[in-house]
């Protein structure tokens, strides 16, 4: 009786069990808030780096354009300020400052996302208008303020979607959320997620819809009454965050891959749905077409607004009478000569070379993505826990739970706008943007995360201690799992000798030689 009364006094019952041991020290090795030390110490070095580079520039634009502007402002605190934006507002840059500051002023500026130009004129007009700088110097610091801000906001948004989809113990989710973003941090994109470009903020929309995507595939497997409301809703959110995204950068509009894949598979049964007036997958499906739909507007509203500007009143331009008529698309074609196939030439060969490491990460870690996902589920998830005592003979054959189905349709669709992306690159854009423009694509930092978690242990098969005292698994949990999970994972991006370390340091060596090369305005951008 006093053991029972020991174990049901109000004492112990309203004080939940605590993390013990090795625990505490893991949960806090990959706690959220040691990225913002990361983070910082990143993008100093990055900064000094782009500040240490030599000499005026291969381009004098920006410095011309400053200076023309400059005015009355001719404090030592605005040369300081302006000498250190001059090595951020550099190739595009230069276009998405003078977009905020004047606006769409000539056609080209049009492929320069004028959402985001006008976010960042309505910031430099808030914040920067005291300072004694020209106009256009306050609009690129406001750029290079929102890129900071929207790279932070997207390591963050990625820590907790990988957090979120991860089938596992809350140790490997966190140990796998903390290992992605900090590969994210040290993204290749470098100082293009610094300077004054659209990236980051792409990157922040993008992730933010695939975990509002995310959210609702989770209410999709849901038993609860209200489920299908909260996935519609969810549904919606991510559709909305796709829009915004293609407002920036038009390859958001890949994201749409996602609702189109959803639509497909409901498809077959629609019949069935509308024969027995099923609410919930009705409300599905107008939802999944809805956001379709809003990352459709997302691209056609800027084409919209310019074609107002210059193809009404008397106005033409060749790209009015085009079916459809872009701007967008006319611009890249008539001034940067972007097109099927018009980037294979000789003298591009060096910039496929630079290109192809990312892309080989890029399509060797979406495939496997699409058609090996349960593989993928099984080693990251781990050995189940099972009493043999309490199995029968013989055993069952095992479910995978509302969580592996959640990792699983969402890995899939997650990684058919990465493998696209890669696609186009090869054979309509300037190639060596993919090194870039691969931030707002999640899936190659997380297999690469898996890699290196697997290779380097999970912390729970180290021997730490998880929750109640109780050890994480051991040596025989491994056997239990074999070695196929292992030389899966090893093999992943199609090389089982190259360790994943070797990536980080070739991204980490990338993203510096870049930052140097761009801040004097050398190629390749």
């Amino acid at each position: 009786m006093d053991i029972i009364r020991t174990y049901l006094t109000t004492s112990r019952i309203s004080q939940p069990a605590s993390l013990r041991g090795k625990a505490v020290r893991h949960l806090e090795l990959t706690s959220i808030r040691r990225l913002i030390p990361i983070f910082a110490s990143w993008k100093a070095l990055v900064f000094l780096i782009a500040l240490a580079s030599p000499g005026p520039g291969y381009d004098t634009s920006t410095r011309i354009l400053f200076h023309r502007q400059r005015g009355d402002h001719d404090s030592w605190f605005a040369y300081g300020l302006e000498y250190v934006l001059l090595r951020l507002t550099r190739w595009d840059g230069i276009y998405f400052a003078s977009g905020s500051a004047h606006g769409q002023v000539y056609e080209q500026e049009w492929a320069f996302s004028p959402l985001l130009s006008r976010a960042t004129s309505t910031l430099a007009r808030v914040l920067f208008s005291p300072l004694p700088l020209s106009s256009i110097a306050k609009n690129a610091l406001a750029g290079v303020l929102v890129s900071h801000l929207s790279h932070f906001l997207a390591v963050l948004v990625l820590y907790d979607l990988i957090h979120f989809v991860t089938p596992s113990t809350d140790l490997r989710k966190r140990q796998l959320a903390f290992t992605t973003a900090c590969l994210y941090i040290l993204s290749p994109a470098g100082i293009f997620l610094s300077a004054p470009y659209g990236e980051a903020a792409f990157a922040f929309l993008n992730l933010l819809g695939l975990l509002c995507y995310a959210h609702a595939i989770q209410n999709r497997f849901a038993r609860f009454a209200d489920a299908f409301q909260l996935d519609a809703c969810w549904t919606l959110a991510a559709g909305i965050c796709f829009g915004l995204a293609t407002m920036i950068r038009t390859n958001g509009l890949l994201s749409g891959l996602i609702f189109a894949w959803d639509i497909l598979t409901m498809f077959p049964r629609m019949q069935s749905i509308l024969r027995t007036r099923d609410g919930e997958q009705i409300t599905r499906f107008l939802a999944t077409l809805t956001a379709g739909a809003l990352v459709a507007i997302g691209f056609a509203a800027p084409q919209i607004l310019a074609y107002i500007e210059y193809c009404t009143s008397g106005n033409t331009r060749p790209w009015c009478t085009a079916l459809p008529p872009s701007i967008y698309t006319f611009v890249q074609s008539h001034y940067w000569n972007v097109g099927f196939l018009r980037y294979w030439t000789l003298s591009n060969l060096p910039l496929f070379a630079l290109a192809l490491p990312i892309g080989w990460l890029m399509v060797s870690s979406a495939l496997p993505s699409i058609l090996q996902t349960e593989d993928l589920n099984r080693a990251i998830a781990g050995p189940k826990q099972v009493d043999a005592r309490s199995q029968p003979y013989p055993p069952a054959p095992q479910t995978s739970s509302r969580e592996e189905k959640v990792f699983m349709h969402c890995l899939q669709r997650f990684a058919l706008p990465q493998l696209v992306l890669v696609g186009l690159a090869a054979t309509s854009f300037h190639v060596q943007i993919i090194n870039r423009i691969s931030s707002g694509y999640p899936v190659w930092y997380l297999m690469l995360a898996v890699q290196i978690c697997v290779s380097g242990g999970w912390q729970e098969e180290r021997g730490s201690e998880g929750r109640m005292g109780q050890r994480g698994s051991g040596a025989g949990d491994e056997d239990k799992l074999g070695g196929d999970g292992e030389e899966f994972v090893a093999g992943l991006f199609g090389f089982k000798n190259v360790k994943p370390e070797w990536v980080v340091r070739g991204m980490v060596t990338y993203a510096a030689v870049q930052a140097g090369l761009y801040a004097s305005f050398l190629p390749p951008a």
